[in-house]
């Protein structure tokens, strides 16, 4: 069968590249930012797969609708992809998806396992995402569009819930509805016990993860440390041993947390969760350490959502450093204009902060919204900031303010990580 898949760059889409081309099929695939769009592309192919950011006019769906082709979105195609595996175990929420699946993934190496991943693990784990196990398939399950509720897992998780996607989402009651939906159609249901948004989820029959005493795997003597944390791990009030991550912040106590209810409620023994969440090593753009400048350590990350935004910052002051700056570049119109001010409020915390302009993803432009309102809301607030247009001036500016801070952390879902690099490649 020869599949051709159309917008490959991204991650997820490269994931199920790899794994349709275990399974025998032929592929290709092409973006608009590696080789473009052409109708000759998807000549001959059995199907297309597309992604989300690919738009409707596209010439190679055009083509395949013209021509006969079967269509299928990337969320169908993962959902008929996985549904050929053993125990699906699906892993949703506003935000932690990719670090709590790729900590699943470490967790459940030596297990017979598939890994689906929207982002790539650090060098230390890279190899996990070419071994295919059919004993369990573990995933990511996007909330865009209701995209999750193609799979059908046998394991949910919902690690938080945020009002995101205002462009599909009308507000914070319709996209927990869609995640209510999602989580009710597993056997085993792992929600997170402190997300208060998360509470009309917790109906019927379901485990809890968190700090609080009443969560059934809870985290307790948490101590983090430069580079990782440690904490306690509890199941119902027993200790059940000692957990070390070789990432820090509390966030990935959380996802940690997560991770270990999951395979610990399918069976697997608390050595292997142990084990498992001792290797992970990280995924590239999550507080990604790049190198220094200076006596200034340089991160990029994936942080795109005000709490993301709160949590990456948080989690830099908790392991020392004591002068943050930061770049931020917003993603997608509709989002910037509906979160605005929460935004300006999880931005604040920076000593230092550069802005850059939006990055559009799948949407058109909106009047009067853009990285300069973004930058504006903060100096109203107070907040010395500045807005570029260019990389390369976000960069020049960025080396100033490396010099009067012990850290740096370039933020955002979309390119700003090609600035961040860069600023390397020509050091």
């Amino acid at each position: 069968m020869n599949i051709h898949f159309i917008g490959c760059a991204g991650a997820s889409m490269r994931g199920l590249m790899r794994i349709a081309e275990h399974e025998g099929a032929r592929v290709s695939g092409s973006d608009l930012s590696l080789c473009g769009h052409d109708a000759s592309f998807v000549t001959g192919a059995d199907l297309a797969v597309y992604s989300s950011a690919v738009p409707a006019d596209n010439p190679e769906i055009t083509y395949a609708a013209q021509h006969g082709i079967p269509l299928m979105s990337r969320a169908q195609f993962l959902g008929q992809t996985a549904a050929r595996y053993g125990t699906v175990i699906a892993v949703a929420g506003s935000h932690g998806k990719t670090t709590a699946t790729a900590m699943l993934g470490c967790i459940f190496a030596p297990f017979d396992a598939t890994v689906h991943l929207g982002g790539e693990y650090c060098a230390r784990n890279e190899r996990i995402t070419d071994v295919f196990g059919k004993r369990y398939f573990i995933t990511e399950a996007c909330e865009y569009r209701r995209n999750f509720l193609y799979l059908a897992p046998r394991v949910s998780v919902v690690l938080n819930v945020e009002l995101d996607h205002t462009d599909y989402y009308r507000d914070l009651n319709d996209i927990t509805s869609a995640f209510s939906v999602f989580s009710q159609s597993a056997a085993l249901r792992v929600l997170c016990g402190d997300d208060q948004n998360s509470r009309p989820l917790r109906v019927g029959k379901f485990v809890d993860f968190g700090f609080e005493e009443h969560c059934v795997f809870r985290a307790a003597d948490v101590r983090p440390m430069r580079g990782g944390t440690r904490f306690v791990l509890l199941y119902r009030g027993r200790v059940l041993g000692e957990i070390e991550l070789n990432v820090p912040g509390r966030h990935n106590v959380y996802n940690a947390l997560a991770a270990a209810a999951v395979a610990l409620g399918v069976g697997l023994p608390f050595a292997a969760v142990r084990d498992g969440l001792r290797s992970y090593g990280g995924v590239k753009r999550r507080l990604e350490k790049l190198g220094a400048i200076g006596s200034c350590d340089v991160f990029t990350d994936y942080a795109h959502h005000p709490r993301e935004i709160e949590s990456t910052l948080r989690c830099l002051r908790e392991a020392g450093y004591e002068r943050i700056g930061a770049a931020f570049e917003p993603h997608t119109f509709s989002r910037t204009r509906s979160l605005l001010d929460a935004f300006a409020e999880a931005l604040l915390p920076a000593d230092d902060l550069l802005l850059g302009e939006i990055y559009p993803a799948r949407e058109q432009p909106i009047c009067g919204v853009s990285g300069q309102l973004l930058c504006r809301r903060l100096l109203d607030a107070g907040k010395p900031t500045r807005c570029f247009p260019t990389f390369f001036q976000l960069n020049e500016a960025a080396r100033v303010c490396m010099a009067r801070n012990d850290a740096f952390v370039y933020m955002g879902a979309g390119t700003i990580d090609i600035a961040a690099r860069r600023l390397f490649c020509c050091d």
